[in-house]
């Protein structure tokens, strides 16, 4: 009898300090944010931190622990304390974002620190490993896609912007994504190679074509298809041949000029009903 009331004892006094230590940390937690909106980011930590300690089974502070250590991080410093920052910051937001994977205000906040840190490789390697479980989100595939452009992996972009198109089939600013990439790498950035610049004109004018199937009157997309043609112009050495293009060009650009004009006077009329 005697162990068992022990034992109870034992069991209330647990049950108090548990609640007590989630007080605690609520109040650690009410402190820590009011530092965090005054931007004073390392007391802020100390705070999040302690009541982390005191209540780990609350899971915005990964999170919260995460932003401060981004709020403390400075681009550019390759500083060993510095890097720290940037390494702790990625650790919490990772473990955060197994717990909670569809808050995308804490995922876009990882991508950037992955870029402002020039961590671009971790963070494909991230979002693959994501999408191994998650092969169908968009957001995701979308930052993949984003980072091999900003690393200057072109093929691999493509690669999976061409995804995109076919997890998002039916959404029409899938393909002109897809186009206007293509359109970019043959204007700013050609490979050498004729071959190959006139394959990734094709397939940007094909993905560009598909979105004006699915959107009407797509004012974006025929504009680009246009200067597609114009850039494939630019190739030709056949003068026939090169005329032809500028044609087509032509065509589109006129397509994409009246679908404008079609606008401006429909927000003008509508502007004037409004105005009497």
């Amino acid at each position: 009898m005697k162990k068992l009331l022990c034992l109870l004892g034992v069991g209330v006094l647990l049950a108090s300090l548990t609640a007590c230590g989630k007080v605690e940390a609520r109040i650690a937690i009410r402190q820590a944010n009011e530092h965090y909106q005054a931007e004073q980011y390392a007391k802020a930590l100390e705070y999040y931190e302690d009541a982390r300690e005191l209540d780990p089974s609350f899971p915005d502070l990964n999170r919260m622990v995460g932003y401060c250590n981004i709020g403390l991080f400075e681009p550019g410093n390759d500083k060993p304390e510095n890097n720290k920052f940037a390494d702790t910051a990625i650790e919490e937001l990772q473990k955060y974002l197994k717990q909670r994977p569809k808050d995308e205000t804490a995922r876009e906040a990882l991508i950037n620190l992955f870029l402002n840190a020039e961590r671009t490789s971790q963070a494909i390697d991230y979002f693959k490993e994501y999408l191994k479980e998650n092969p169908a989100d968009l957001n995701a595939v979308r930052s993949v896609a984003t980072l091999y452009a900003k690393s200057g992996d072109f093929n691999e972009s493509l690669n999976w912007y061409k995804k995109i198109t076919l997890l998002d089939s039916k959404n029409p600013e899938a393909f002109y994504t897809y186009g206007v990439v293509c359109y970019e790498k043959v204007a700013k950035n050609p490979p050498e190679d004729l071959a190959e610049r006139l394959a990734i004109i094709e397939m940007g004018r094909a993905a560009l074509l598909d979105a004006t199937k699915l959107r009407e009157k797509y004012f974006e997309a025929l504009v680009y298809i246009n200067l597609l043609y114009r850039e494939q112009a630019k190739l030709e050495t056949d003068p026939e041949k090169q005329a032809s293009l500028m044609a087509e060009a032509e065509t589109y650009r006129n397509q994409a000029v009246e679908i404008s004009r079609a606008r401006k006077a429909a927000e003008k009329a509508a502007s004037e009903a409004q105005a009497k």
